[in-house]
Parts: C-alpha cells; structure tokens; sequence
C-alpha cells in the first residue's frame, strides 16, 4: 500500500502547533484509495467534535471543478454547448464594448477580464439579482489578456448551465455528476445532522452546514464558484474519473474532453490553466516540487485542495477547516509539503 506517514507527519504537526484545527487526508491511483486519515477536530469553539475519515467539508472553491466544470463539460460534450460561442449568446448584459468579445471558455479559463470578487452580498435582494448584478459587472481588464483569478465566471458559468438546462444547478450536478459518480454524500445545502466540519466563527457562533462563502450563502446557498460539501471518499470517487485507465469507458465524461480539459489553455504570463484546473508554475498552484508537470489541481479559501496526474493517474486531497481559527491563517507552504510527502511515497 506504500508508506504514508512522512505525509500524515506533516499534517498532524499542522494540527499540533494549532495552524489548523483537523483534516482529512487521502491518496490513491485511480479507483483505489491507498490512504486516508483524520486527523484533530472537526469543531473546536461551541463544542467540541473530533474529525473522522467521513467528516463533511464545505469545499469553497472546489465546488468550481467539482460541480461546475464538469456540468459544463456535460454540455460541451452533448454539443449543447459550445466553449468558443460568445457569452452575448446567452445573456444580454454581455452584448455592448469589451463584454461582447468574452468566449465562455474564458470563463474556465480566468481570462474573460473580471475582477475576482464583490461582495454583492451586502445589496442583492435575493438569487436573480446576485445573477443580475455579476452579469452587469463591467470588465476591468480586456478578454483574453491575461489570467486573473474570478468568482464572477463561475458564478455567471452556474448561471448559464441553468439557462441551457432549464434545471436548478444543485439538482443538474446531482443528477448528472455526483450520482452518476456514487458520490452519495456530495451536495449544495447538507443535511443539518450530518458530520461536517465547522468553519469560520461569524457573532459568536462558528458555520457548521451553511455555506461560508457569503456571495454562495447569498444565492440560496447555489452557486457556481462555491456551495458543495463533500467528504474525502467522495472526492476520491470523483478523482478517480480525471484518473481512469486511457481504456475505460468512464460516466459523467469521457476521456476526449478530459484531456483537453488538463491542457494548457493559458499562453499569457502570469497563469497557467487548463479548463478549470490549476497546472503548475501557475501562481496558486501548491503541487509542490515532486508532481509530474501534467499534474492538475485546485483548492478552496475553506482549507480544501485535491490534485492528481491524469498519466500516472495518482492523486491527492487534503481537505482542513483553517477558517474555523479565522480567515488568516495561510497553509498555501502546508499544502506544498503534503503533497511532496505523498509523491515521495506514490512515486518511489
């Protein structure tokens, strides 16, 4: 099964010195899991709760790779969408100056000109309008240009597999991804007795079930760039697709727009991204030092980061509640040196 300690080291030294409250740590090559292991305490403040292998997670950012890259691809894949359209096709708030140049494929991409964030939040009255009022944000850089990291295209990608399908999006990625994948415990809006881990403590009481993230929270807890929660055995299973042998017949997506999903879509400075996926030498990429550069990974704000190399077909999780000790403890080094301890075990 190889020897994971050198990595479970790393993680429990995290939890020892208090930089992170608990984890949950897995490894695998394709379907088959060769580790995983909890790690300190799924809740600390409020009450205590120590965390377990099937602990559930708000994913934050995952969600963007775990939900809507893959409802996209879904489309792309049935010819009911195309990467390379206009997004002035779809939504007329992109249909004057710089907005009528964006590609949904810029969208995957980072490089359609967003800013990152807004904290639409604080005036939207309800889902349509946080839609409304990204669709209405004006661009801050040209489309195509560079890469600059953005909740808004993802947010807008959720929106536009919702008006394709004339389907709720948490209902579209249960029925056409995590079920599909037997990822039985992945969903939006978890159930309230289920084990989850808490995250920040907002007035006094920390969010255990409630989406952090408060542009998500704001949109009926549905949202394209953040939402899911899910443990590590189901993030294994979903691993375990971007992982199967070139011969598998594979649901949810076959192996064409896989690969091309894995490929460098990013010729600019500055980034360097597939569909989706983080591919290293980009600046938020934590594969660390030992990965293949075919390596391909993403990570959410909450302490949640998987990898994997569609052709060793290993991969990685390791997902933390850092934002139950608040939002700025950083674990990007933490992130790094776990998975050059899973590479010198997976790749010995």
């Amino acid at each position: 099964m190889g020897d994971f300690s050198a990595a479970e080291r790393v993680v429990r030294q995290a939890v020892e010195t208090g930089m992170i409250p608990g984890a949950v740590a897995s490894a695998g090559r394709g379907a088959k899991v060769l580790w995983r292991e909890a790690m300190g305490s799924a809740q600390v403040y409020g009450e205590s709760r120590p965390m377990h292998k099937d602990t559930v997670f708000d994913l934050a950012s995952l969600t963007k790779v775990v939900a809507t890259l893959p409802a996209v691809l879904v489309l792309v894949q049935s010819g009911d969408l195309s990467l390379e359209a206009p997004l002035s096709r779809y939504f007329e708030a992109f249909r004057e100056g710089d907005k009528g140049q964006v590609r949904i494929g810029q969208l995957l991409t980072h490089t359609a000109g967003l800013v990152p964030h807004q904290p639409f939040y604080a005036h939207a009255k309800g889902r349509q309008d946080m839609i409304d009022r990204v669709l209405k944000e004006p661009l801050a850089y040209p489309p195509g240009q560079q890469v600059v990291y953005s909740d808004l295209g993802f947010i807008i990608l959720g929106a536009l597999v919702e008006k394709i399908t004339g389907t709720f999006l948490a209902t579209f990625v249960e029925e056409q991804v995590f079920k599909p994948l037997g990822m039985h415990s992945t969903r939006y809006c978890p159930d309230s007795d289920a084990d989850i881990a808490a995250t920040e403590v907002i007035n006094g009481q920390p969010k255990v079930g409630i989406v952090h993230d408060e542009n998500a929270e704001a949109m009926d807890k549905v949202a394209g760039h953040a939402g899911v929660f899910a443990p590590a055995k189901d993030l294994a299973k979903y691993l375990s697709l971007w992982t199967a042998d070139p011969d598998e017949k594979t649901p949810v997506l076959g192996r064409a727009v896989r690969q091309r999903a894995v490929l460098l879509h990013t010729e600019m400075a500055h980034g360097r991204r597939g569909w989706g996926w983080v591919l290293p030498g980009d600046p938020q990429s934590v594969t660390g030092d030992l990965w293949p550069q075919s390596t391909a990974g993403h990570t959410g704000f909450t302490g949640t980061s998987c990898i994997f190399d569609p052709i060793s077909r290993h991969w990685a999780i390791l997902l933390t509640n850092r934002v139950h000790f608040g939002r700025q403890t950083e674990i990007g080094d933490l992130r790094r040196r776990f998975h050059n301890a899973v590479a010198q075990t997976l790749f010995e």
